[in-house]
């Protein structure tokens, strides 16, 4: 009988999820942290939907926000509170979606979605941002991805089967309540073992789709590539160079999401 696989990967356990997935650089959060300053006086609040493993929730908490930490799948969660333990006491974990956050209306002065808008219901989501976001608040879909520009990162996630590539020409839908997106490109380089880039292999939604025999292969395919193709030998840093894509959009005056929770 065939493994069954629930409709959202990430609700299957994927424990060095926390330990190989890249944090984002403090440029990026100095480009999304520039729409948000002198709207309030501190401190802000915050949301981070599609939380994971806490990674943006913890830098916008050090950075003085009160975090709303939204996040559907039930092992990121738990990956979210071990990774946040003695944390600052000032994020909070919901059990809820991107499109029905349960946050209040006009609570917040900043909505992020850290490597997470390309799950969402674009339509539904922008509208609950909308909706809990105070007048004048920032929505931004924040995306780390591997430099495609240079040939063997390119066939790396290939191989990995990374994602899509989201492309500065193609802003986020956000919705008509929002200003254009507004783009920041922050480049930073990244260093891993080759031991480590098969665990962040693991990590991805193509990986945990998959049958045991189907990632026995893709780690096959991994190992030959980083081992014998591109030489490099165990334990030996490998440098990769990343992008990340900071997009930002205010809400417009006036505008207005779903009816208040």
């Amino acid at each position: 009988m065939p493994e069954e696989r629930p409709d959202n990967p990430f609700d299957i356990a994927a424990p060095k999820y926390a330990a190989v997935r890249p944090a984002y650089p403090a440029a990026a959060l100095d480009a999304l942290l520039a729409r948000t300053e002198g709207r309030a006086c501190p401190p802000m609040r915050a949301a981070d939907i599609g939380a994971g493993t806490g990674k943006m929730s913890l830098l916008l908490a050090e950075r003085g926000f009160d975090v709303e930490a939204v996040e559907p799948s039930a092992p990121m969660r738990a990956q979210m509170r071990g990774a946040i333990d003695g944390a600052p006491a000032r994020i909070r974990i919901h059990e809820a979606s991107a499109e029905a956050t349960g946050l209040s209306s006009q609570s917040l002065d900043l909505v992020v979605y850290a490597q997470s808008w390309h799950w969402v219901d674009a339509e539904a989501a922008g509208a609950e941002a909308a909706r809990i976001l105070r007048p004048g608040g920032i929505l931004a879909a924040v995306w780390n991805q591997m430099d495609v520009s240079i040939p063997w990162v390119h066939r790396l996630t290939r191989i990995m089967r990374s994602g899509d590539v989201h492309r500065p020409e193609n802003p986020p839908a956000f919705g008509e309540a929002f200003e254009t997106p507004r783009l920041a490109l922050v480049p930073w380089t990244d260093r891993m073992t080759p031991e480590g880039l098969l665990e962040l292999g693991t990590t991805r939604s193509s990986y945990l789709r998959q049958d045991r025999a189907g990632r026995e292969r893709m780690q096959a395919n991994l190992r030959w590539y980083l081992y014998e193709h591109l030489g490099h030998a165990p334990g030996e840093p490998v440098e990769i160079l990343y992008t990340t894509l900071v997009w930002t959009a205010s809400l417009l005056r006036g505008a207005r999401g779903a009816a208040a929770s």
